[in-house]
């Protein structure tokens, strides 16, 4: 832990323990500005990749849901709800348009 960091971390609690039990405005602002500035301090900036493709080079983008996801089966939520109390689901279907009612 730097100096810094320590110097931060007790100006967040002084200003937090004077501004909100103590009643004092300037406390409090002190203890919102260095927060921010810890939290922004903190944001990781997103990871771009950039690559020219070449002629003849294409990409492929897919989307893969995290492992021990919930909505891996494709169920919606109903269906879930009615088979976990040992419903069956409704599985209607809509006469217009072959959709779920």
């Amino acid at each position: 832990m730097s100096f810094l960091d320590r110097w931060s971390r007790r100006l967040v609690r002084r200003g937090l323990r004077a501004g909100l039990l103590e009643g004092s405005d300037a406390w409090l602002a002190v203890a919102a500005l260095v927060w921010l500035a810890r939290f922004l301090a903190k944001r990781q900036p997103p990871l771009v990749h950039v690559e020219r493709l070449r002629l003849g080079e294409s990409i492929e983008v897919r989307h893969v849901s995290a492992p021990g996801s919930s909505r891996r089966s494709g169920s919606s939520r109903r269906e879930r709800r009615a088979t976990s109390r040992g419903v069956a689901p409704d599985t209607s279907v809509c006469e217009a348009d072959d959709a779920p009612c």
